[in-house]
């Protein structure tokens, strides 16, 4: 499996941004959505504030790599269950301009972005992202988006995928390494013996390994002496270089905070990334105005709770690389009393 979402997208938050603006996520070979339904009328479910008329059309959209599918599917079975709504399944609709341009034109209604793709990638498109906060940019977005596009902008979740930095357990035992600045002022001290992998082109990347080394501070002499005594590993993919990790060849590695593939890599911990580097892709609810009924907006809701961390999306994301992204969904929302 590969990473969840383009591997070029971001630059830091205080970097350029404007990748996102080119093309949005890439639609990954062989992540199928697992479902089947074109068209269905909701039920009504279990008493949504404010009723829904059956004859109101929902278009359910999502971009085509498996977490959005997930959420896609999110989305769909929450609006399935919980309102009274006819609903289009339109997963795997397309990456950011196209939910751009459909959502302007009233063509899909309904779906789950992120606030980094939104705050970048649509109009009016900001090549930085300078907030603090997850909630400072939420506003930020909520405030614009609304105002600019005939949207509504919902919820949003308490985790993200963004990339993430991971390290062995025994590589940093007896250490007080906790945080990607802790990670600087050991290397700093001289301490060479951590080894690091990555993928193919992230070493260069405006959001990648050198331009996170320079933004927390680790002094050149002693990235040069680090790399002399370690020869970094540059892998085809940031899933080999996991696999380098996982298999002792490597020490510390990245990968979005929630692919599939880090289930695989055992005996790790995340460093937190606690100067924010990057920038924040919490997932939001995404709702056309002419369908955000209170029904629709409290079943839409319903999905910070439903995920409540980036583990559970890791989780759901590998499970639906086995059975499908909508029989995965519908396991995990009736498994967790949610449809």
């Amino acid at each position: 499996m590969e990473d969840e979402r383009q591997q070029s997208w971001t630059g830091s938050r205080r970097r350029v941004l404007g990748m996102l603006a080119a093309g949005g996520a890439a639609t990954l070979g062989g992540c199928s959505s697992g479902g089947d339904a074109e068209s269905s009328t909701a039920e009504g479910g279990n008493g949504a504030a404010g009723s829904t008329n059956s004859s109101q059309s929902v278009v359910v959209s999502s971009k085509g790599y498996t977490e959005q599918l997930n959420l896609g599917y999110i989305a769909y079975e929450l609006l399935a269950n919980n309102t009274g709504v006819s609903l289009v399944d339109e997963t795997g609709f397309g990456g950011n301009a196209a939910h751009a341009e459909a959502y302007q034109a009233g063509d899909i209604h309904a779906y789950y972005d992120y606030m980094g793709s939104l705050w970048a990638a649509h109009p009016p498109q900001h090549d930085e992202a300078t907030f603090e906060t997850p909630d400072e940019q939420y506003t930020a977005l909520k405030s614009e988006m609304e105002s600019e596009h005939p949207i509504r902008i919902l919820d949003r979740a308490d985790w993200q995928n963004t990339w993430a930095v991971f390290i062995r357990e025994d590589a940093i035992e007896g250490t007080s390494i906790e945080t990607i600045s802790d990670l600087a002022g050991y290397v700093n001290d001289g301490n060479y013996d951590i080894r690091p992998a990555f993928g193919d082109g992230f070493r260069d990347r405006s959001d990648g390994f050198d331009a996170l080394l320079e933004y927390y501070g680790f002094e050149s002499e002693h990235v040069e002496r680090w790399e002399a005594e370690q020869e970094f590993i540059e892998a085809a993919s940031a899933q080999a270089a996991g696999t380098a990790v996982d298999e002792g060849y490597a020490d510390l590695s990245f990968g979005y905070s929630t692919s599939a593939w880090l289930t695989t890599v055992e005996d790790i911990v995340y460093l937190d990334d606690d100067r924010n580097f990057w920038p924040f892709f919490h997932p939001v609810g995404v709702v056309h105005e002419d369908v955000a009924t209170d029904a629709v907006v409290s079943a839409l809701n319903k999905m910070p709770d439903a995920i409540p961390d980036a583990k559970t999306m890791q989780e759901l994301n590998s499970h639906a690389t086995e059975v499908g992204s909508q029989q995965a969904v519908v396991e995990h929302l009736k498994a967790n009393g949610f449809i």
